[in-house]
């Protein structure tokens, strides 16, 4: 700075000498004050502006006299000089006042230019009273005034002493921080009157065009009471905002209402962006056409192929008619069973399937069935998926969790193939996400905890969403619109009372399935075997499913110990069914034991078939199962048995059973309470239906029943049954002949027994109306559309909840003619909580030999037993109570955003909410009051320019600082996005601005934890390292091998990334399998391992990229909310 004594004449910023354009200015200022008599008046002209340039004068700019500030917009770019022809002459410009559009555009980018830069500002103490100064001395000192010249460009920057034409400095620097004090600018001070005298003319002229400019009205907004409402809302926007923007759907080809529409228009997102979608709508709901819509889309816009996989009743009576109807009867759909029959050979001219490269997209109704990956079903679709064209997968199902999070696990990894897929959106490892999860107990294990990765991949609508967010909405039915309705879900339970015919038979059952044992089974070496050696005689020891467990050295079969445990808790279930279904199974394992003693005399041990296809043993399969063991395929010599031990344990067994089935034989339908108690509830019904029912049709229709049970043997003997009672009960007359029986065994009748029983609803209408009963297995529990009827009986108790959601789905649907729905559930009045008790120490005993050989999941419906059965128990106590919230959704949070989503569209349908809402500054923030909630803040930021927004929940202590973990150093800090949701949600959207000081002052110690939080996690994703998948070491192994000794495959790099990779255990224990064969030379292993890569599909990992690096400057405050709370 060149000057004489209080004068400059030359600033510029070079801030290692100490000299910058603000020290010039001050030094000019502060000379003047000292030496004139009133405080010098100032002009300043400026383009740019920003509290940081004030805060650089502030201290003498509050000293002065008048000021009078002229903000201004530079042009973008300088104007051409040679005019382009094409545009045709030049106009001249009126008398208008109104500015030409280049100088219109400018200003609306320096109306933004001066929004970004107060956004930018920051959230902190010191930033907040530098702008809080600022607009004190706009406001509160008398003299300022601020205008902004909108005739045209401004492109002259001066800070001008008016008093006495004392002197200027003009030249490049605005009035902002980087041009007072940090950019290369270049500055003169003149001091001369004339020249100052000119300047001042000019600087007039300008002003006197301006237009008063409420600078300070910038800059309050951020201090505004902001309603609660608006600033969650922009929390959602932020969210959510850019699906909006995107959203604009044509019209359905299949004339789907709004809320299916706008799932699709989701689904087409989410499969855009992973390949792969969850369409977990709610039972009756509508998928299929969800689903119709986006094979349509497929199919004849971009003429791709579409492969349909649905279970065999589904393929029949759904999707075949359904295909027909809408133009697309060319789309392949098979069964399960087809796929994994014709995978193999699929694309010769004797499969069902083309070559899997052909299909660009592969739907998978009831995806719930691949729940578990260790199966053929399983293996098979993955093997569909590989290839070297990538395929969308579409996975429908109203119950994507069944037995443990390792359902949904698996479903999402049939796209999701990278454990680091969702890297993106903060989740490095989709495998430890789930992990920590599951490990939760169930009293804390909520939505949020999931909630970050379904968002991305399902689309979940509830009934309740429906209804709150699509009133008025209609669907087509039977050819006339209707607007959408649900009836209403009553449950009702009925009692029944066997210890009346058979009095102490449970007591008897329990102690024989070892409900009184001190240990749950013997061990060996710290095995668990599954035997229990405790009682004999009153205990089954289940040895001869076991015989492993009496070799005189080694340990168990771990899946011998397993089949002995699923049959103690299938003799239970099918106890609690029927005596006919227990007394056919246990006269089974009575045929069993007779065998294998016959064998042990004969110096043999009958071991059976492994049986590791586990997915095919149901409930509706023990026979089968039973059969397989008695198979003399495997036989061993009993050369190595303790024989002596293993016949007594067989034959204390034996006695047990014979003794349970003589007893079991004196039931039958004519003296079984359960049975008469059926019989009755079916007499109710039909009474009330002619009661209640208006004309033939509605009286027939209010009389329809499903009835519903998980064993064949059961359906069979309450078919034979109900035909006999029918015959003899005036009461059911209108029964006659209208009986039917759909086991899963029965395809061929299965499709005529749907339309037959609902031919308005699953038919075309046009069907014979031939049934109002129908007996069935589950087998017609997925996808069939039955609400033509508006009762279901569970005969059996529910021992998995999720097969009763989707049964009251059958009936519960869009297009029900019923106002109310009845689900009816069959209870032992005496001993339910025995009966539950002993079912869980059952469960636990699977859980235990499972985890004893330390793996996580050998046989399906063993995975997280404890957190399972609680969850169980709690659902069947309160379908005891005639409680129906587990058929509506009251009890459950969104699986997804499209609450989120619905409710913002729904705010922003009003210009003005949306107007006020996208007009809040960053660092805008509200709070509320909550009752008897603890205090925090819920904080939304930005990291640069990346799109994904950052939500953390910051809870506090009861004065106001921020809660740190126990024993560390670290502060709590939340980061699910639905826990912040939950905390940032006013009580409602009239919900008034509580922000004390004291909070408000908290909220800046608040922010630098969430800014420290979400800059750890940050920096952990662009660390290349951080984001390469923990690779098991079976996998590592593979890889070595392959590394070592696979040189003579064409393919052996591809190989190798192939195999170093995370899989599921499945894939690890059959590659480790491999690896440990002793019979196989390297060579063959190598070869081995590569024809179990291409029959599995295993791919090589796509490479996750890392985070662009960023620092604590880069994250911006957006938004936040302080929850407040008087006791």
């Amino acid at each position: 700075m060149t000057s004489h004594t209080y004068r400059p004449e030359f600033a510029t910023n070079t801030p290692q000498e100490g000299e910058t354009v603000a020290s010039a200015i001050n030094t000019l200022l502060g000379g003047l004050r000292t030496r004139l008599v009133q405080p010098p008046d100032l002009a300043i002209a400026t383009a740019y502006f920003n509290p940081g340039g004030f805060a650089l004068l502030a201290q003498e700019l509050e000293q002065v006299g008048q000021v009078r500030l002229l903000l201004g917009a530079e042009p973008a770019q300088e104007q051409p000089q040679v005019r382009p022809l094409n545009r045709g002459p030049k106009k001249r410009r009126g008398r208008s006042s109104a500015p030409a559009p280049e100088v219109r555009r400018a200003l609306e980018g320096h109306q933004r230019s001066l929004y970004q830069d107060r956004d930018l500002m920051g959230f902190t103490r010191e930033t907040d009273a530098r702008e809080r100064r600022l607009v004190a001395w706009l406001r509160e000192h008398p003299k300022v005034q601020v205008r902004r010249y909108e005739q045209g460009f401004l492109h002259g920057k001066a800070f001008l002493v008016e008093t006495d034409t004392t002197g200027v400095i003009a030249g490049s620097s605005n009035f902002t921080y980087a041009g007072l004090a940090r950019n290369n600018e270049l500055n003169l001070g003149h001091y001369q009157p004339h020249v100052v005298g000119q300047v001042l003319d000019w600087f007039d002229q300008q002003w006197e065009a301006a237009a008063p400019y409420d600078l300070a009205a910038l800059y309050e907004a951020r201090w505004q009471p902001h309603q609660p409402w608006h600033v969650f809302l922009r929390m959602l926007h932020e969210l959510y905002g850019a699906d909006l923007e995107e959203d604009t759907h044509g019209d359905s080809r299949l004339g789907l209402t709004r809320f299916q529409a706008d799932g699709v228009w989701r689904a087409k997102r989410i499969l855009q962006r992973r390949r792969g979608v969850l369409i977990a709508d709610e039972v009756g709901l509508g998928k299929t056409f969800l689903a119709g819509e986006l094979i349509h889309e497929a199919v004849f816009e971009r003429r791709q192929k579409v492969l349909i996989i649905a279970p065999a009743t589904l393929r029949d009576a759904t999707w075949r008619p359904f295909l027909r109807e809408h133009n697309l009867a060319a789309v392949e759909c098979v069964s399960f069973e087809e796929l994994v029959a014709h995978i193999e050979d699929a694309g010769s001219h004797n499969s069902a399937l083309q070559d899997p490269d052909q299909y660009a997209m592969v739907v998978v109704d009831e995806a719930h069935a691949l729940r578990n990956d260790s199966t053929k079903r399983a293996a098979a679709v993955r093997r569909l998926l590989a290839g070297s064209v990538a395929k969308d997968l579409v996975e429908l199902t109203a119950t994507p969790v069944n037995n443990s999070l390792d359902d949904l696990h698996n479903l999402i990894s049939y796209f999701a193939t990278n454990d680091a897929e969702f890297a993106d959106v903060g989740i490095p490892s989709l495998r430890a996400y789930f992990n920590r999860a599951s490990a939760l107990h169930p009293d804390d294990l909520s939505p949020e905890h999931l909630f970050d990765v379904l968002d991305e991949v399902a689309v979940r609508r509830t009934r309740r969403f429906v209804k709150n967010h699509y009133v008025g909405d209609e669907v087509v039915i039977n050819g006339r619109k209707r607007e959408i309705s649900f009836p209403t879900c009553r449950v009702q339970r009925i009692d029944y009372n066997l210890d009346s015919l058979l009095p102490g038979i449970f007591e008897e059952l329990a102690t024989a399935l070892g409900a009184d044992t001190h240990q749950d089974t013997d061990t060996v070496d710290g095995t668990l075997t599954g035997v229990i050696l405790e009682r004999l005689g009153a205990v089954l020891t289940m040895a001869r499913y076991v015989p492993s467990r009496f070799k005189k050295t080694g340990v168990a079969e771990q899946y011998e110990a397993q089949n002995a445990g699923l049959l103690r808790s299938n003799l239970l279930k099918r106890f609690e069914s029927s005596a006919q279904a227990f007394e056919k199974t246990v006269g089974k394992m009575v045929d069993s034991h007779v065998l294998f003693l016959e064998a042990l005399e004969s110096g043999m041990v009958l071991t059976g078939k492994a049986l590791s296809e586990w997915e095919d043993f149901s409930s509706e399969d023990v026979e089968e199962f039973l059969d397989a063991v008695d198979s003399q395929e495997n036989v061993s010599s009993t050369d190595g048995y303790d024989v002596e031990r293993l016949k007594e344990a067989v034959d204390a067994d034996l006695a047990v059973l014979q003794e349970f089935r003589a007893k079991v034989r004196v039931v039958d339908f004519h003296n079984d309470p359960k049975v008469a108690e059926l019989i009755d509830q079916l007499a109710v019904i039909a009474q009330e239906a002619q009661e209640e029912g208006i004309g033939e049709d509605d009286i027939r229709n209010k009389r329809k029943v499903l009835i519903f049970t998980y064993f064949s043997d059961t359906a069979d003997y309450l078919d034979r049954a109900i035909k006999h009672a029918i015959t003899v009960n005036e009461a059911l007359a209108a029964y006659r002949d209208r009986v039917v029986l759909v086991k899963g065994s029965d395809k061929a009748n299965r499709g005529d027994a749907i339309t037959g029983f609902a031919p308005m609803t699953a038919g075309t209408g046009t069907e014979e109306d031939r049934y109002d009963i129908i007996v069935a297995t589950d087998t017609l529990a997925e996808g069939v559309n039955l609400q033509q009827a508006r009762h279901i009986i569970n005969y059996d108790l529910p021992w998995n909840p999720m097969r009763l959601v989707q049964r009251h789905g059958r009936i519960d649907r869009i297009g029900s003619p019923h106002t109310e729905v009845f689900m009816r559930c069959f209870f032992p009045d005496q001993g339910l909580d025995a009966v539950l008790r002993l079912e869980e120490r059952l469960q636990r005993k699977l859980k235990q030999a499972a985890a004893s050989i330390g793996q996580d999941t050998v046989l399906p419906d063993v995975a997280a037993v404890e957190r399972v059965i609680t969850d169980t128990r709690e659902q069947i106590e309160r379908l005891r109570r005639e409680e129906s919230i587990l058929f509506s959704d009251e009890g459950n949070s969104s699986l997804s955003g499209e609450e989120y989503r619905r409710q913002l569209t729904k705010e922003f349908q009003s210009s003005q909410d949306k107007e006020t809402v996208l007009g809040l500054p960053w660092g805008s923030g509200s709070g509320f009051n909550r009752p008897g909630a603890d205090p925090g803040f819920v904080f939304c930021a930005r990291i640069g320019d990346h799109p994904k927004p950052w939500l953390r929940y910051v809870p506090m202590n009861k004065n106001l600082t921020v809660q740190v973990n126990p024993g560390e150093e670290t502060t709590v800090v939340i980061n699910d996005v639905l826990s912040c949701l939950a905390q940032a949600t006013p009580p409602s959207a009239t919900t008034e601005p509580v922000l004390g000081e004291q909070t408000y002052q908290a909220a800046f110690d608040a922010w630098e934890a969430a800014q420290e939080d979400i800059l750890t996690q940050w920096k952990r994703q662009t660390d290349p390292l951080n984001l390469a998948p923990q690779v098991p070491k079976a996998m590592r192994d593979a890889s070595a091998l392959v590394r070592a000794h696979g040189s003579f495959l064409e393919k052996q790099e591809e190989l190798d990334r192939r195999l170093n990779a995370p899989y599921a255990p499945r894939i690890q224990r059959e590659v480790r399998w491999i690896l440990v064969d002793q019979q196989m030379t390297d060579k063959e292993k190598v070869r081995a391992l590569y024809e179990f890569a291409e029959s599995n599909g295993l791919t090589p990992p796509p490479r996750v990229q890392p985070l662009p690096p960023a620092d604590k400057e880069d994250i911006h405050l957006v938004c936040w909310i302080a929850i407040t709370s008087t006791e």
